[in-house]
């Protein structure tokens, strides 16, 4: 068959149920499952039961994926699922299946490659025709009512008339995606000059006017810019540091965000960042705040925290389970004055409606946010700033302005607790509170965690997916890995080191996805069209970069070799890859650096885990602060140790060594290896040293932990301090 090469690109919501029974998505959990609870299509979940209906009855199978929030699938819900002509068709010749994505990013992830294999592109809803063995032969995305129906009727034509040879084809070329799939290359030596030019090759694609990659439509990138943010941390690279704050003022004076209520939504349809497609998703708000946080750590830009400030108070007022895990996403459509479900218009407004909620005061809004009468998104305005402006008179306007909008019919909320985008949200405020000296982000985190270790964990195994206390779906690798990663950071940012112990768990399960010589694969059991190894960061972090980046951070913490040598192991399987493409395996890059170089963060944990060390610097008060905190049982020795083979605790900034007096006393102990005294330092210390003219500033501590047993190999942290 020839293969039809349709693609219109990407919509989200949807309307009352029909008046007919419920087909067999009845007792599903997913949100957007039960939104097609009663379509006039009689959808299957994926699985045998729908597979082997196929294959019984000879007939092809039609698999549709979205997502609960996806603007173009609640339309295509509505004005072909819910079609009686178009859902009886379906129901004689097809076998219909439907998947959430966000439960099962496996199959999604394999059938989007299946798509953009046929037609170039990809989105949601992602339609994929299979045949009754489930070999895919054609593919689109969102079709309008009619177009869809002439494809059912001509796929249903070919079937009857030749349904050997297509599915013969079809079988070769699902042969020619699991060989994509299963395809490896040759290792490759990351060493830091050539990660450094994989980041110099994402420069290029800047968009010098308006910030961020490439053109329309834009999404946030997040992984690729945390990359050059630590390349930048790295290497001193302004060039990469402006790269990364471009893109995020772009976002700050753009419509991507939601300058009313706070939080940003998924993407934007024009380069200039001005009209999104309105859907909030957990992990934007993780990871484009985490992006601020850091923005803000390194130039204390006021913007910065107030914007993830204001993202985070989102995320814990409107996305949070009452019992501390958080939902996945808000929709982007919602109803209007008629009653008819329209996207964006809780978010957009007219010259009137602010006028009529601000009084005196709206000129002033209307002129910041260039609101005018045509508007530029289905005759309102998606609000984006045209200037600098005073949040200090700015930011009580717009909290009348968010009371007046949840006077609106507000988005529905998925509720789903998806643990690996809880994850990047854990590890996100972690860092927030620390940064910020907000206790109640770090706690909101570590109540996250506590939620996912106490409902989300079958014995040692962990499930993806929670929805009103109900679990399900078994976890994937990312999830395992990525809030492996979350509980390193509770632990490095808080003062407890009782999430090592869980992170630790964490990384063991990860063996179920190991094969030798490979990536790891995504799922423990082969599902759809074979094995498949996530090595792209897509929403969040690829999983194999997040298992990288969880076995360095416990190489780096614990005395045991075996996570770095598994992370070695790792490291040369994913090089060659990551080399190619780093513009979507950034953060890849991340962990082989922080494998080969160590940390960029100013938050570390060294000497295996003995130590953790902090930097910051107060230019205002011209100075650079280092604090160290050793371990129970442990101890570094001090500035001035009396034997001279012990390596003194030394701080160098800029090149030069602070000041003997600027050290705090040390203590004089025997300890079991030595009858003699020794000048060393435990518990807590702070060590001080004026700030350089040079931008930025350079600190390198030289320390060596000792227990009473052993003494570790002398280490240098290096921090860079803008």
């Amino acid at each position: 068959m020839k293969i039809i090469q349709l693609i219109l690109a990407a919509l989200t919501l949807g309307t009352a149920a029909s008046a007919q029974e419920a087909n067999h998505l009845l007792g599903q959990d997913s949100p957007y499952l039960q939104q097609h609870l009663y379509n006039e299509v009689d959808w299957y979940p994926w699985g045998e039961e729908a597979l082997a209906k196929a294959r019984a009855e000879g007939k092809p199978i039609f698999l549709s994926v979205g997502y609960s929030a996806c603007h173009w699938c609640h339309v295509m819900r509505e004005e072909s699922f819910e079609n009686e002509e178009i859902g009886a068709f379906l129901n004689e010749y097809y076998v219909s299946i439907k998947i959430d994505r966000e439960e099962r990013p496996d199959l999604d992830e394999q059938f989007m490659l299946v798509t953009q294999s046929l037609t170039g592109s990809g989105g949601w809803p992602n339609s994929v025709f299979l045949t009754s063995n489930a070999d895919p032969f054609y593919a689109g995305t969102y079709f309008p009512p009619d177009t869809f129906l002439n494809i059912l009727r001509q796929i249903n034509d070919e079937w009857q008339a030749d349904r050997a040879t297509l599915s013969a084809d079809a079988a070769e070329f699902s042969e020619v995606i699991r060989g994509y799939m299963n395809s490896s290359a040759a290792a490759k030596d990351l060493t830091p000059e050539a990660v450094r030019a994989a980041a110099n090759g994402i420069l290029t694609e800047v968009d010098e006017f308006n910030g961020g990659l490439g053109v329309a439509p834009k999404f946030p990138r997040e992984s690729a810019f945390l990359f050059l943010l630590d390349q930048a941390q790295r290497d001193g690279d302004t060039e990469m540091l402006a790269a990364v704050l471009g893109a995020l003022d772009g976002m700050l004076m753009g419509g991507i965000q939601d300058h009313v209520g706070g939080g940003f939504h998924r993407y934007s349809v024009d380069p200039e960042w001005h009209v999104p497609h309105f859907e909030k998703m957990l992990y934007n708000q993780a990871l484009i705040g985490r992006l601020l946080v850091r923005a803000w750590d390194i130039t204390g830009e006021a913007r910065y925290r107030r914007a993830a400030e204001r993202t985070f108070d989102y995320v814990l007022r409107e996305m949070r389970d009452p019992a501390g895990g958080f939902y996945s996403a808000q929709d982007a459509d919602s109803l209007d004055a008629d009653g008819q479900s329209e996207e964006g218009v809780f978010y957009v407004w007219t010259p009137s409606q602010v006028r009529a909620v601000l009084g005196a005061d709206a000129e002033y809004i209307i002129e910041v946010f260039n609101i005018v009468d045509d508007g530029n998104f289905e005759g309102a305005n998606s609000i984006h700033l045209t200037d600098d402006v005073d949040f200090s008179r700015l930011d009580p306007l717009l909290d009348k302005m968010r009371a007046a909008r949840l006077q609106r019919p507000v988005p529905l909320t998925d509720r789903k607790v998806v643990v690996a985008w809880n994850a990047v949200m854990i590890e996100t405020l972690a860092e927030a509170g620390y940064v910020f000296d907000r206790p109640d982000y770090y706690e909101a985190g570590a109540q996250a965690a506590n939620f996912i270790l106490s409902n989300m964990m079958v014995g040692d195994n962990l499930q993806r997916v929670s929805i009103d206390g109900n679990v399900s779906i078994d976890g994937q690798l990312a999830d395992y890995a990525g809030f492996g990663l979350a509980l390193l950071a509770l632990q490095d940012y808080g003062s407890s080191m009782d999430w090592l112990t869980d992170a630790e768990r964490m990384a063991a399960q990860m063996a179920r996805f190991i094969e030798q010589g490979r990536p790891y694969r995504m799922t423990e059991t082969v599902d759809g069209l074979g094995p498949y190894y996530p090595i792209d960061d897509s929403e969040i972090p690829s999983g194999n970069a997040l298992a990288l980046n969880l076995l360095v951070g416990l190489g780096n913490r614990m005395e045991a070799p075996l996570y770095t040598q598994q992370a070695l192991i790792l490291a040369a399987a994913l090089s060659a890859n990551a080399l190619a493409a780093s513009e979507v395996r950034g953060y890849t890059l991340i962990g082989s650096q922080a494998l080969n170089l160590g940390g960029t963060g100013n938050v570390r944990s060294v000497s295996s885990g003995a130590v953790r060390v902090a930097a910051d610097i107060d230019r205002a008060a011209g100075t650079i602060t280092v604090r160290i905190r050793v371990k129970d049982g442990w101890h570094v020795n001090a500035h001035e140790p009396l034997e001279d083979y012990f390596i003194p605790t030394d701080l160098a900034i800029a090149g030069v060594p602070i000041a003997g007096g600027d050290y705090p006393e040390p203590l004089l102990k025997a300890l079991n290896f030595n009858d003699e005294l020794l000048s060393l330092y435990e518990g807590e210390l702070e060590l001080v040293g004026a700030t350089p003219d040079t931008v930025p500033a350079i600190a390198v501590l030289t320390i060596q932990a000792c227990s009473n047993e052993i003494c570790l190999q002398p280490e240098e942290v290096r921090f860079t301090l803008w």
